[in-house]
């Protein structure tokens, strides 16, 4: 798999943007500034504006292919959402967008799958039910030995019904398989690098891929894996996984923790200033309006919040 393969579509979206901006000669200090910090976030944002650079040939030869008078010398401020899908044209994306373009093989050929934002529910034939995050891609294989789930991407609620030919259900991930021992619960796949696991009744069986270990999750508990390593189990922090219900409830969580889990149903991403990442919020907030839920942050904790364009939002206290 390719690297660009790896990378979330709403961090090409962002890295997009904020060198659309590096570009147009309109940046500020605050804004490179903050353009610094959020290249040094996570690897996967300097690693998106690496591929982002490559495929666009540089756009510092941007004027070199339009016509000056299309550019700059307007007596209007240049359209950055202008530039930015000159940007894609020049990769040759076109400007059907770069989610679609870099969705990799696997995704495209899964069996079901939700749109940033979206939940879904699934009922198979064996009457056992899943519940599809956001952004999510799943694959089912029933066979006579087995019941298997693959999980590609993004986050499963599992209700399993009992089998009259008790064959085993399973879900695989790229980390290893959690077997169902008569349970609900949820699973979780995150960037590739590991798995959560979360128990709301009865028991699971977790195995890493690379581990002959395998560690028993009871009710009201939660864990997470690698291809080696089981952490220990931890207590539930809900007693039931509310986002089913498109609510997300926070109990003294850090904004940036709250912030990640938002974006995760919305289209984007974010600049915090390290000062508000560790602030602690609570409350109860709608997963199916996001921005609404920001805006409630905003008023509750005296943020301003800045969109630089659709998909960049900075954040700062007011």
């Amino acid at each position: 798999m390719s690297d660009i393969t790896k990378i979330p579509p709403h961090v090409l979206d962002a890295a997009a943007d904020w060198l659309v901006i590096l570009h147009s000669g309109e940046m500020t200090a605050l804004q490179q500034q903050q353009f610094e910090q959020w290249k040094t976030e996570k690897q996967e944002h300097q690693l998106a504006l690496q591929q982002m650079e490559k495929f666009s040939h540089g756009l510092s030869n941007l004027a070199g292919n339009f016509p000056s008078e299309a550019l700059v010398q307007s007596n209007q401020k240049f359209n950055l959402a202008a530039k930015r899908n000159m940007l894609l044209s020049l990769s040759g994306l076109m400007i059907v967008g770069l989610s679609a373009y870099f969705i990799p093989w696997e995704k495209w050929q899964s069996d079901y799958h939700t749109k940033v934002g979206e939940i879904r529910k699934v009922s198979l034939k064996d009457g056992s039910q899943l519940i599809m995050a956001s952004d999510c891609y799943v694959d089912v294989n029933f066979t006579q030995e087995k019941r298997q789930i693959k999980l590609i991407d993004g986050e499963i609620y599992v209700e399993t019904a009992k089998d009259a030919q008790h064959r085993p259900f399973i879900v695989e991930t790229k980390n290893g398989s959690v077997e169902a021992l008569g349970t609900q619960f949820t699973v979780r796949q995150e960037n590739s690098e590991q798995t959560k696991v979360k128990v709301y009744k009865h028991a699971v069986a977790i195995e890493p891929e690379n581990s002959p270990k395998r560690q028993i999750l009871k009710q009201g508990q939660r864990a997470f894996f690698d291809e080696k390593y089981i952490s220990r189990s931890l207590p539930l922090d809900n007693d039931q996984p509310y986002w089913t219900q498109q609510l997300l409830v926070v109990d003294q969580w850090p904004l940036q923790k709250v912030l990640d889990e938002l974006f995760r149903y919305k289209k984007g991403t974010y600049h915090l200033d390290a000062e508000l990442k560790n602030i602690k919020i609570s409350g109860v907030f709608s997963l199916k309006n996001p921005e609404q839920s920001l805006e409630t942050l905003a008023y509750s904790h005296q943020l301003e919040m800045n969109y630089y364009s659709q998909y960049l939002l900075n954040i700062k206290k007011r």
